[in-house]
């Protein structure tokens, strides 16, 4: 990042990491190139400000490559989460941190989702859902708000049997997820959805980008969950959304 006349220039690598690495730095580049992104250059490298960077993916990406299915909102207010909750891929807009506070331990595999992540009281760590790092029966509620759509289909088999193994007897997992249909001949390659969130009597807006890679439902979660030995308590598909409440019997 570099800071001319009191702006901020991101370079390709940090603009790639905006859209979590989907979009390549060679992408980036043929962007810049194309006139597509409102750049200069710097020390002979690439740079644009948030405003290009805004107008970008409003103008570009969002209608060039993304199948947006528009504007959803969850309601949290009324969601029992009780006990110590381990929130899974908390980094980001940390969601159920803004919803329970010190209740939660968010982790997060990204260093840079979870120093970007609003201030809250519960605890940040930097860890993979893969290998997580606490003891058997240690949290009595463990969620994924929208996190397992970034997640590769072939890793959710031993995600959830890490979340089972540190939920204590009789926890709670509970996921927020989109529905996401194959892919097909569709020549866009990134699945979008926009959110509002109420908490209480606060709003939070804010969207989900992923590759359009894979297909997820309910069963996606439900069969997988039943094998590890979850009881599903809740299902609910609203519209493009997903919720699920399994419990650790």
């Amino acid at each position: 990042m570099k800071e001319i006349d009191k702006i901020q220039y991101l370079n390709v690598s940090e603009i790639s990491e905006i859209f979590h690495q989907k979009i390549t730095e060679n992408e980036i580049e043929k962007y810049f190139e194309a006139g597509k992104i409102n750049g200069i250059k710097i020390e002979n490298k690439w740079h644009a400000d948030q405003e290009a960077i805004d107008y970008f993916i409003k103008n570009v990406i969002l209608k060039e490559r993304t199948y947006n299915v528009g504007l959803h909102t969850i309601v949290l207010s009324n969601i029992k989460l009780t006990g110590r909750i381990l929130d899974i891929g908390g980094g980001g807009q940390a969601i159920i941190s803004q919803f329970k506070g010190e209740q939660v331990v968010a982790i997060d595999s990204n260093r840079n989702e979870l120093e970007e992540a609003p201030d809250s009281k519960g605890l940040k760590v930097i860890m993979d859902a893969k290998e997580l790092k606490f003891l058997d029966n240690t949290f009595d509620t463990v969620t994924a708000f929208f996190t397992l759509m970034y997640i590769p289909v072939e890793d959710f088999k031993i995600i959830f049997e890490e979340i089972y193994r540190v939920l204590k007897i009789n926890g709670n997992f509970v996921i927020w997820d989109v529905l996401m249909p194959v892919k097909g001949n569709d020549k866009r390659d990134i699945f979008f959805i926009e959110l509002k969130v109420k908490i209480f009597d606060k709003i939070a807006e804010t969207g989900f980008g992923v590759s359009w890679d894979k297909e997820i439902n309910t069963d996606t979660f439900t069969n997988l969950a039943k094998n590890i030995g979850f009881e599903t308590l809740e299902k609910k598909v609203d519209k493009d959304t997903i919720y699920i409440r399994f419990r650790k019997n």
